[in-house]
């Protein structure tokens, strides 16, 4: 193994500090990590991939959701609520 030059004591010769063996290859994979996560958020949204995926997920949900729900008048639901003069 290498030794850092810029983290380990001088006095070590054959051995690795252990910033270097564990703490290093930790911040290495989550750098990869968010890197990924930067790259496929950036693609989605310079794409506009999100909203494309909503335009082909509308139709099913207007299918078996929203065309299920029984409709019901707003208006009627909140007649007499403002009425102060009780």
């Amino acid at each position: 193994m290498r030794r850092c030059k810029a983290l380990c004591r001088k006095g070590k010769k054959k051995q690795t500090c252990m910033v270097c063996r564990t703490v290093l290859p930790v911040l290495k994979t989550l750098a990869k990590i968010a890197l990924s996560v930067y790259a496929a958020l950036f693609t989605v949204f310079y794409f506009n991939l999100d909203t494309k995926l909503f335009y082909r997920i509308m139709p099913i949900l207007n299918k078996y959701h929203y065309d299920v729900m029984p409709a019901k008048d707003f208006a009627e639901s909140i007649k007499g609520r403002n009425d102060t003069d009780k």
